[in-house]
Formats: C-alpha cells, structure tokens, sequence
C-alpha cells in the first residue's frame, strides 16, 4: 500500500552511484546490519512488544526485513521523499513477513497521527535534509510516549573526506560532528543517557579504509554515531 504526498525541497538527491551503492550487500552487510543489531543491544532494555516501526528515509527497504528479524514489529512504515526509490521499496515491502506501508513523504510533515508509533528508525537520514530539526520535532511528535528513536549518523569528518565528495551528494551545512548530533537531539527535546551512545570510527570510515593505522599513530574522531533516544 502507497501513501503519496508532495515532494520537498529540504533534502538534496543522492548521486547515481550512491544509490547504486545503496542497493549493494556491501552496504546492507557492513552498514545497515551492523547498525541494527547494534541499535538492538542498545536498546535492549527497552524490550517490549512494538506495534508500528517508522523506517524515516527508508530509501529502498533494505532495512525492512532486518527490522522485522531484531525488534519482531506488527507493522513497519516506510517513509521517504524519493519517489524513485520507493518504487524498489515496495518489491522489499511485499517480501517482508509483517505488514509494511509506503509513505512518499518529508520527514518534516508526515500524515502519521500523534503518538502513534512505537520506535523510530532514522538511519543517514539528517545528514541528507536541511531540514533536521523540523524532522526531529515531527518524530516527537507521533512517537508514543514511550516510544524510542534511534538515530544512526555518519559524522562530518567522513562526509567532509574527498571519497565521498567525489561519488556522494550531501548538504553541506548541515553536517555535524559526534558532538553536534547528540545536541542537536537533545535540543529537539529528546531524552538519553552516556549508555544510550554509541561512538565508532568503523574500518571502511577511516581514511585509506584504515590501512595505515597502525604505523600512524594518530587520534582518530568518531565517524559514526548512534543514540537510543526517548520522547522527553
């Protein structure tokens, strides 16, 4: 089932190599994988039955089904602006075992009612929209009042390397560091905790994809970042 609404002019369009590459197993093995089973044992104490999950800036679905095997919801929402994009959601949608409905909508301005949705998902999503706070207050409010919302960001460091640049398209002044994002959270009126934060700098972030490492001995930023975060 698709649910169609206006696009934007809050988000800047991903190249055509990255959305190839976002359609690749490397990405879904070493990035979306990783994060999930990592936002699963962050969230760990949280364990109880999720009716509705929102996958905000779910591109293609490919987090549809990983969901579904780590958090078991009755029901997932996938939401993004990119219409293009959502057209492959909805072959994943149909392959995933719990219900799945297609919003083409901003994050900023969803239909999706108050307190309505048990856990969101939003996964590389503000560092595409210009919009970031706007999208922040948006999950505050259809999150249930006990709801969780897991944020996953790349940092500014490795949007910012020349690699990505070169094959990726990103606003430019809306990046952030580790630092930035977790205040950026907070301000929105979210509510989390030092446990609640996850910093990495994973091998394929690191300049060189890491290989010179070890014979440079250098302190090395976080490049990723993920916060388990609940409705204050």
């Amino acid at each position: 089932m698709i649910d169609n609404r206006i696009d934007n002019h809050e988000w800047v369009r991903e190249t055509r190599f990255g959305r190839w590459f976002l359609s690749t197993q490397t990405w879904v093995k070493y990035v979306l994988d990783v994060a999930i089973k990592d936002f699963a044992a962050l969230s760990a104490s949280d364990n109880k039955k999720i009716g509705t999950i929102l996958d905000a800036g779910c591109g293609q679905g490919s987090a549809f089904n990983i969901l579904n095997e780590h958090f078991k919801p009755a029901q997932i929402i996938g939401l993004d602006v990119d219409s293009e994009l959502l057209e492959i959601a909805k072959d994943a949608a149909e392959g995933c075992p719990c219900e799945v409905t297609i919003k083409h909508q901003k994050a900023s301005d969803t239909d999706i009612p108050d307190n309505s949705v048990d856990m969101i998902f939003c996964h590389q999503l503000l560092h595409h929209t210009k919009n970031q706070m706007g999208a922040l207050l948006e999950f505050k409010r259809i999150l249930a009042p006990d709801g969780v919302l897991l944020v996953g960001e790349s940092c500014e460091s490795f949007i910012h390397s020349l690699p990505v640049k070169l094959l990726f398209k990103h606003p430019d002044l809306t990046q952030k560091d580790a630092t930035g994002y977790i205040d950026l959270v907070r301000e929105a009126g979210f509510v989390f905790q030092d446990k609640d934060i996850q910093k990495t700098s994973p091998w394929w972030s690191r300049p060189f994809l890491g290989v010179f490492d070890k014979w440079i001995k250098r302190e090395i930023a976080a490049t990723e970042i993920l916060i388990v975060a609940r409705k204050g």
